[in-house]
């Protein structure tokens, strides 16, 4: 494509999500699951286009939006309900997120492979194409953008910073390296080291390789006039000078300070991807035997991000913010889940079969602590399956006292949790992990 796609040229996709999302929206799908399917069907989908096309950004922004609509509302016709940011979503589990991908970053990083083909020794169409025609005598690194260009091939200028941090050339016989544009020494293209002024402090031109600036007795350079000029002739003394005989130069991809001889998408979005710090609460709600649903509720019950009555009050709705089971307190996170006295009855019968000596917790902190102990009588992954466990029945039971005015006992309450968290101990894989969790919960 050599301009910029049209709305009616990126319509197919939208068209081909919308489909898929309003297919969905019939049935009843959890959190868990719609994130599944946005993680797997709806990624798919988009990485087939962004893989070959620069999509613009007001395509990106749309499919983000149906994405964030149908992960938290169950259908793409309602914009209000979105519990996290679309920004946090997508970061990875242990930064705090759920694991998905920024599409824009995502399709940044496919992009580059194209400026890779430009410098790969694979043979390719393309490559070749724009190498005759945009390239010719002169370098990628400082060709400028042109209307004469097309939008495709301008958007792929735009990425040379970003590129030029990957993108290495190791010097072999020097005759292919650029000089001044390529990165062959550490203190990065010698263009930006010594600025305009490099190519007549040095006497060479900008279109010299590095075979250019040594004969077979040395580097053939003036005298340093300046503390960076100083720095470059200091470097070079301590490499090894281009000869003729020697191995032709080759572009390498470094990721990490990994050089590779192929371009590697995965390592390359790591790199490029949004991070936050590690958070370390992340391992007591994302662990492997975790059921999803579960899991992803605790997610949000620690971002503290439920429709809890005390936040909805807070927004100015006009409901009372007391807890709807007890009707003693505010309806907080912590007071629903740890103080109220209906919480407080679920998790002393937890505590009989768990942990005799532990007595309410105090706060929410507390308890992702708990989680996290480590004990002969009670080890972390029982705690954390029944801490989530719990916490999904209560929040259940809260909603079907709002919505159904049907109020369970906790009694029965915890007969469901004994079933579940025994259908999760069952299904682990190991059978002898299995016997010991079970023994543990079962005494």
């Amino acid at each position: 494509m050599h301009r910029k796609l049209r709305i009616s040229e990126y319509e197919p996709l939208i068209g081909s999500l919308n489909t898929k999302f309003r297919s969905w929206a019939v049935k009843t799908l959890s959190f868990a699951g719609r994130l599944q399917l946005l993680g797997s069907v709806i990624s798919g989908i988009v990485c087939f286009w962004i893989s070959t096309f620069i999509l613009p950004q007001g395509c990106i922004k749309k499919i983000e939006s149906l994405c964030s609509r149908f992960l938290w509302r169950g259908n793409i016709d309602q914009s209000r309900g979105a519990r996290v940011s679309w920004a946090t979503v997508c970061l990875p589990k242990p930064e705090g997120g759920l694991g998905l991908r920024r599409f824009a970053a995502w399709n940044k990083t496919l992009s580059l492979r194209y400026v890779w083909l430009l410098f790969s020794e694979h043979t390719s169409l393309w490559a070749d194409w724009h190498k005759h025609h945009h390239l010719q005598n002169d370098s990628f690194w400082s060709i400028k953008e042109s209307t004469k260009f097309s939008w495709m091939w301008n958007s792929l200028l735009k990425l040379r910073p970003t590129a030029a941090n990957f993108l290495k050339s190791i010097v072999g016989n020097g005759h292919n390296t650029s000089f001044w544009f390529d990165l062959w020494t550490p203190l990065g293209p010698i263009i930006k080291l010594l600025g305009n002024t490099g190519p007549r402090a040095l006497r060479l031109p900008l279109n010299s390789s590095v075979a250019d600036a040594c004969t077979d007795q040395g580097w053939s350079l003036p005298a340093p006039r300046s503390d960076e000029a100083l720095a470059l002739h200091i470097h070079l003394t301590s490499i090894q000078i281009p000869r003729n005989d020697m191995f032709e130069d080759y572009y390498c991809w470094e990721t990490d300070g990994n050089k590779a001889s192929s371009f590697s998408s995965a390592k390359t979005w790591q790199v490029l991807r949004p991070r936050q710090e590690k958070k370390d609460w992340a391992k007591s709600v994302w662990f492997k035997g975790a059921v999803p649903k579960h899991a992803f509720n605790m997610w949000v019950v620690h971002l503290n991000r439920l429709p809890t009555r005390q936040r909805m009050a807070s927004w100015g709705l006009g409901v009372s913010p007391n807890c709807c089971i007890c009707s003693a307190l505010e309806e907080s996170r912590d007071h629903l889940f740890l103080s109220c006295l209906f919480a407080s009855q679920i998790w002393s019968m937890v505590f009989s079969r768990l942990d005799r000596r532990q007595g309410v917790f105090c706060s929410w902190s507390e308890l992702l602590s708990w989680t996290r102990t480590q004990s002969q009588d009670a080890p972390a992954i029982l705690r954390k399956v029944v801490t989530q466990a719990v916490v999904f029945h209560i929040w259940k039971q809260r909603n079907n006292v709002l919505h159904n005015q049907h109020s369970i006992s906790p009694e029965s309450i915890f007969k469901c949790l004994d079933r579940d968290i025994r259908n999760i101990i069952s299904s682990r894989r190991h059978k002898r992990q299995f016997r010991r969790l079970m023994t543990l919960w079962l005494r």
